[in-house]
Parts: structure tokens; C-alpha cells; sequence
């Protein structure tokens, strides 16, 4: 890594602040040029329109660049040097860079939409690969997306040695389409993650971003599938046998994962014992502060009406039969009786 790389890591210019921190603007390129260590030495740092940044340091009592600064070992005096031309970056990169999390800028590209489309940000959590970053799904905190900074060569062969490096992004994909998938150019098998559901995709522009969205979009989408949820309602606290009269939507306690979209079938407890309504869930997690000898509630969650069943349809008896022994709190419907709650 360069002395430029080490202080412009991960940032790119902003280019409307570049004349204000000092830079000439040449053609479609800047410069920025100023003396340093008390006029002995001159940095002039040159930007590309493409965001690269390169640098030299000049010896103003020679006028040749001065190389030692630049040496794997470099003795005291140009070790000096080299702390005052980084100095001297460092500024110009808080005052006219922005940072950005990863090396690409098909990375960050996809980074600003994740972020734009799903508010999910990534997280940096490897101490010893500082440029690996996983991106969550918020409730359940499963990675959906694992960006790294690889040899290129290794993609294909693990053990492999190489300069080149890339970033890749692993990715959740379901088995039956893995091997389609394989087949597209920038596409291989996962490196970090190996199982038989996760893909690795190249981000240097091999894939369009569209592409690489719909890609990511369903390895978020196999972690966030709706469910089903067996919710008891007791006429003894609410009543809920009037409670959609006026309006199709209602607040009812939240205590456990449900997530927006799910479904929740309310059963209904004695004298009925039935499932009576199916609701959809529009809203989680709202705060809510309610407490009695019965019932403390925290926060609920917002149901809207979809199908109001017969009362002798769902009853006790017929959910026992598809596998529903009790309903003493929130559970997930059984497959064979949410077909049947379905049709």
C-alpha cells in the first residue's frame, strides 16, 4: 500500500469541495501543491476524474523527488518526512473526501442502496480483516450478504497466490437455483461461506448493479418470509367479539417476533374457543404502557382485518386435531392446519 492508499483508505473525493481546499483544477483533474518541513520539501497531489489520488514528494533544494520517504525501512530523518506528508493528506482527506466502507465503487454503489432501500448497514465485525463486512437482517440479525476483499486467483483455487485482489459479496440463494446462477460469468461458488446455499458474486462490474439488487434482494427476502402466528385473545380482558365492528384495524399486545406482513389467526378462548379472525400485521413494535393485576403490556402491534370464520369452523376440538394441543400464548400454526385455514 502507498503512502496515498494509507490516507485516502477507503475515501473518495468530493469533487465540489476540491477548489475550496486548495486544488487547481486541470481539465477534468486537480492538483494541489504546498511546502512542507519549513519549505524543504513540496507535496503535489494530483486526483483523477475517476477519484484515484497520487502523490509525490519534491525536494526543493534539488528539485527531485525524494524517494526514501518511500523505502520499506527508512531511517529517522526521512521517517520524519513521511509523518509530515501524511500529516499533511490526512488534512486534505478530512477536508474534502468522503468516507466510504468499502475499496470498489460497485461496493459502496451497493452499499448506498442497501442502506436507501432496506436501511441495513454494514457491519465490521472481524478485527483481523478490517475490510470484511456483513450486512444483517434486522430481527432475526442473520447475514444475508458478506462483502470481503479477496485474491482474485482464489476464487477458483483457495490456495492460490496473487497481487490482484477484488471485492465479492457471498450471498443466500435457494439450492434449486444455485447451479443456474453458477453458470453467469462473476458468479462462483461460496468462498467463506461453502454450504450449498450461499453464492459469490464479484463486484467490479461483472454483473450490472441491477443484477446484483435482485440478487441481494432475494438473500434478504429468504430470511424475512412471512409467517403464521396462533394468537389467543380471552373475552374476560377485551372484547373482541365487537372489536372490528367500527374499524378493520385494531392494536393487540406484541411478545413475541411477529414481523410486518405475517399473518396472525386470533383464537378466540372459552365460552367460544375457535379461531374466528384472520389478520394481516401492519405495524410492530409500538410502544405502549399498560399494567394491571392480569395483564402488563409493553408495546403491540397494529392487525388488520382480512376473514372472519364461522364459530363452529376452527373450533377447539378441530385444532387439536391438526396438531394445536393449547393456546396459552403466541405460537406458529402448524402447516397442515394453516392449509386447511387457508382454502
Amino acid at each position: 500500500m502507498t503512502i496515498e492508499e494509507e490516507a485516502f483508505h477507503k475515501k473518495r473525493p468530493n469533487f465540489a469541495k476540491l477548489p475550496a481546499a486548495g486544488f487547481a483544477q486541470y481539465k477534468h483533474n486537480y492538483q494541489y501543491e504546498q511546502d512542507f518541513m519549513g519549505g524543504q520539501f513540496r507535496a503535489v497531489v494530483q486526483v483523477k476524474h475517476d477519484g484515484r489520488v497520487s502523490g509525490n514528494v519534491i525536494d526543493n533544494n534539488t528539485g527531485e523527488e525524494y524517494l526514501p520517504l518511500r523505502a520499506a525501512h527508512c531511517g529517522p530523518f526521512a521517517a520524519r518526512v513521511k509523518t509530515a506528508y501524511l500529516n499533511l493528506l490526512h488534512r486534505i482527506a478530512d477536508q474534502s473526501f468522503i468516507s466510504v466502507p468499502f475499496h470498489g465503487d460497485q461496493a459502496n454503489r451497493l452499499a448506498t442502496w442497501i442502506d436507501q432501500e432496506f436501511h441495513d448497514h454494514p457491519a465490521f465485525v472481524f478485527k483481523r480483516l478490517p475490510d470484511y463486512a456483513v450486512f444483517r437482517e434486522p430481527q432475526s440479525q442473520k447475514w444475508y450478504g458478506l462483502v470481503m476483499n479477496i485474491l482474485r486467483a482464489r476464487l477458483t483455487n483457495k490456495q492460490a497466490t496473487g497481487k490482484d485482489r477484488v471485492e465479492v459479496i457471498e450471498l443466500r440463494c435457494p439450492p434449486k437455483q444455485r447451479s443456474a446462477l453458477l453458470q453467469c460469468d462473476g458468479i462462483y461458488p461460496g468462498y467463506h461461506l461453502s454450504r450449498k446455499n450461499w453464492i459469490c458474486v464479484t463486484l467490479d462490474d461483472t454483473l450490472t448493479d441491477a443484477d446484483l439488487k435482485q440478487l441481494v434482494q432475494a438473500s434478504r427476502q429468504l430470511l424475512t418470509k412471512s409467517h403464521a402466528w396462533l394468537v389467543p385473545a380471552n373475552p374476560k380482558y377485551y372484547d373482541i367479539m365487537h372489536a372490528f365492528v367500527d374499524h378493520d384495524t385494531i392494536t393487540w399486545k406484541q411478545s413475541t417476533t411477529v414481523r410486518v406482513g405475517d399473518t396472525v389467526f386470533l383464537y378466540v378462548s372459552a365460552p367460544v374457543k375457535a379461531i374466528i379472525y384472520r389478520c394481516r400485521v401492519m405495524a410492530t413494535d409500538i410502544p405502549y404502557n399498560y399494567q394491571s393485576p392480569e395483564l402488563k403490556i409493553k408495546r403491540v402491534m397494529q392487525l388488520q382485518l382480512e376473514k372472519e370464520y364461522a364459530h363452529d369452523q376452527f373450533t377447539f376440538p378441530y385444532i387439536k386435531q391438526h396438531g394445536v394441543t393449547s393456546v396459552q400464548g403466541p405460537r406458529h400454526v402448524p402447516a397442515n392446519l394453516l392449509e386447511q385455514l387457508e382454502k
